[in-house]
Formats: C-alpha cells, sequence, structure tokens
C-alpha cells in the first residue's frame, strides 16, 4: 500500500469514528430558565403556577422533564378558529 492510500484509508476511519460518536451524543437543548423554576419552589407536579413574559402574565403547569428540576410550563396557546368555526356573538 503507498503512503499516501494509508494515510488517506486512516483519516477516512477516523472521520467515520468521529462522526459516529457525533451522532451518538443526546441533542443539547437549555433547562428551563431561573423564575420558572421559582415558580414551582414550594409546589408539587401539576399545580398552577405563573410566570410573567415581558408584559404578560401567563398562566400554566408545574412539571418537571427527566433530568430537570420542576418548573412552570406556560400553557401551550389556544389554537385559531377555522373558517368555518365562528365565536359566538
Amino acid at each position: 500500500m503507498r503512503p499516501s492510500s494509508r494515510i488517506q484509508a486512516t483519516l477516512t476511519v477516523v472521520t467515520a469514528l468521529l462522526s459516529a460518536s457525533v451522532l451518538a451524543l443526546p441533542a443539547s437543548r437549555p433547562g428551563p430558565d431561573l423564575e420558572a423554576v421559582q415558580s414551582c419552589a414550594t409546589k408539587s407536579p401539576g399545580a398552577a403556577c405563573e410566570l410573567s413574559h415581558q408584559t404578560r402574565a401567563l398562566e400554566g403547569t408545574c412539571q418537571a422533564r427527566e433530568g430537570e428540576a420542576l418548573a412552570c410550563r406556560p400553557a401551550p396557546p389556544p389554537r385559531p378558529l377555522s373558517r368555518k368555526q365562528t365565536p359566538e356573538e
């Protein structure tokens, strides 16, 4: 085997191993912010909680994701009305 072929083969193996190890890492996501954790500090999972976001208050529920502290998770926003649905007046 020529030296350049040996180097190329080594680089190919190293690249494959590095790629596999990077793909095996869990996706990282930021944890809950301090205000969300503090709002549930004295509450139990499933309890109602409130967060302030910019100029408004958001209602939510105290929940803990795997490996994270109990924190206030805002309720999802309401779905928009479809064209077939109209608000009652």
